[in-house]
């Protein structure tokens, strides 16, 4: 197996057709996905703040994003508001903790369905709501409410965004095959 890291972060449309990318590669090749949290904007208020971010609207950014997401089928929803990723990057996390201990692959469920939530389905991450939901439909044991107030999984989230920074990433989806970007 290839190990293939990808940095991604729900607030990019972008990273939702990496969902999608990563599938169809790993239908073709042996490779080993793992996503891990960057937060590229980590001082947004809990619910995101308005407008959207205004150098994506600058460099047309929306239209690469339906561009992109048309090319693979996937339905697109932007939303006005600048997404605070936080607690979906936490459920992710807390997921994995969960599929340790009980070695069930909810997180691998979970990730894409969140981005199927938030850019499909038009759904708002920022809402605890939303986010529990999402990870009841994955089959997600009890617990992620109460787990997406823990500072632990805030500060993985944290810890992966320095490591990523560290390696130089600063955008999403960074992609890497060992060291290397793809």
């Amino acid at each position: 197996m290839i190990p293939l890291t990808i940095y991604h972060d729900f607030a990019s449309p972008f990273c939702y057709a990496a969902v999608e990318v990563a599938r169809l590669l790993a239908l073709r090749h042996p490779v080993q996905v793992l996503w891990k949290p960057f937060e590229v904007i980590d001082y947004l208020p809990p619910r995101g703040a308005m407008p959207q971010n205004p150098a994506f609207v600058r460099r047309a950014e929306q239209a690469r994003a339906h561009e992109l997401t048309a090319a693979y089928g996937l339905p697109l929803h932007l939303r006005e508001r600048l997404l605070n990723s936080n607690l979906a990057l936490c459920a992710v996390e807390f997921s994995r903790d969960a599929d340790e201990a009980s070695g069930d692959c909810a997180a691998g469920r979970l990730l894409p369905a969140l981005y199927a939530a938030q850019y499909g389905q038009g759904l708002d991450l920022s809402d605890p709501k939303v986010v529990v939901a999402t990870a009841a439909d994955c089959g997600l044991p009890e617990g992620l409410e109460a787990a997406l107030g823990d500072a632990r999984y805030r500060a993985r989230v944290a810890a992966s965004r320095a490591q990523a920074q560290a390696l130089g990433v600063v955008a999403v989806p960074t992609w890497l095959a060992g060291d290397y970007g793809v």
